[in-house]
């Protein structure tokens, strides 16, 4: 219930968040905004306010907004004050870049809160355990997280570095660790994996028995979270532009890439996980939203600026049967691609 619950909502505010920004942009611009949709038909709830008519759909995964002058019956006829095609190139422009832009703004919100309140995490430099993966050496001889390790074969252990420099040189080799459980000394037989590490200098082969670095959050607070947003914002939109890139140059593997059965999934761990694992969770995927949605792509908000380029060069708009075609291939590759991700999510699901 949780999993679906927090999917709900994961796609409900980062759509919510799209589509006010191209209803925004669309009044400011002084264009008429017949619908405002959350969720697809069949169509559960609608109130109409004065020119704008506001639903929710019963299918809650998508949305849309409806501006005047888009039906079909107004296809290749003069415009009318208030429908889109009567308004500047630039203004339309705008109207489709607003979406996309809301979703980037509402990421570095989320990134700000996550800095402000809970703060980036910092490896603590002392030998205590954050973590054990589950399986490895030092599992199975009962090492557990918060134990602090004290000695390894007599040598004292006193920084998280000089830990992890001793264990990387013995590789398959019997060691006894010396570790405290609050005031409980604990001494036990590990055996570190010989594992491939990559270094500046290439693959080495290093010894791991499994623990991880305890992590500190410190929080920033309000003011000093602003930078350090925008800077991880760069960070995030950097790594989504060049995963597209490498989507398009066949530079991804097939596990690499998720849809709607992997976001549910990770939408509901990160629910378990906390408000800060979820807002990160949100705000990478409004991020991930709103690169898709400038692809050039006919059926979205990138394809229309292509097309409203198009029209700038030839001075004219295309005929409605141009655009409905253009539309239709796009569409396609849309549908496609969703059922591409769609089955690589159930590959993948029962292939573990």
């Amino acid at each position: 219930m949780i999993t679906l619950l927090s999917t709900i909502i994961v796609i409900g505010i980062i759509v919510f968040v799209h589509e006010f920004g191209h209803f925004a942009m669309a009044k400011l611009g002084g264009v008429i905004v017949e619908k405002f949709s959350i969720g697809f038909p069949p169509t559960i709830f609608k109130k109409k306010f004065g020119e704008t008519e506001y639903a929710i759909g019963a299918i809650p995964f998508g949305g849309y907004v409806k501006l005047a002058g888009e039906d079909a019956d107004r296809a290749d006829k003069p415009p009318r004050p208030g429908e889109l095609s009567s308004r500047p190139r630039w203004i339309r422009a705008l109207i489709m870049v607003a979406g996309p832009t809301m979703n980037f703004v509402l990421a570095v919100f989320l990134f700000w809160a996550i800095i402000a309140f809970h703060g980036v995490g910092e490896m603590s430099h002392s030998p205590v355990v954050g973590g054990v993966v589950e399986g490895a050496p030092a599992d199975s001889a009962g090492i557990e997280p918060l134990d602090s390790i004290i000695a390894i074969d007599g040598t004292p252990i006193n920084s998280w570095e000089s830990l992890a420099r001793f264990v990387h040189a013995r590789p398959e080799q019997e060691l006894a660790v010396e570790f405290l459980r609050g005031e409980t000394r604990f001494t036990r037989t590990v055996i570190p994996a010989r594992e491939e590490m990559m270094t500046d200098t290439g693959k080495v082969e290093v010894g791991l028995i499994g623990i991880q670095p305890n992590i500190a959050f410190e929080p920033m607070g309000v003011f000093r979270a602003i930078p350090a947003s925008l800077i991880l914002m760069g960070d995030v939109l950097t790594g989504m532009v060049d995963f597209f890139r490498k989507i398009f140059t066949a530079g991804i593997e097939r596990g690499d890439i998720g849809g709607p059965i992997l976001i549910a999934r990770m939408a509901g761990a990160s629910a378990r996980s906390g408000w800060a694992t979820f807002f990160f969770f949100l705000a990478a995927l409004s991020v991930n939203l709103g690169i898709l949605n400038l692809l050039p792509l006919p059926a979205l908000d990138g394809g229309q600026l292509v097309l409203i380029g198009v029209e700038a060069l030839r001075r004219k708009p295309l005929s409605f049967k141009v655009r409905v075609a253009i539309q239709q291939v796009g569409f396609l590759i849309i549908v496609a691609l969703m059922l591409y991700v769609t089955f690589n999510d159930i590959f993948m699901l029962f292939s573990r």
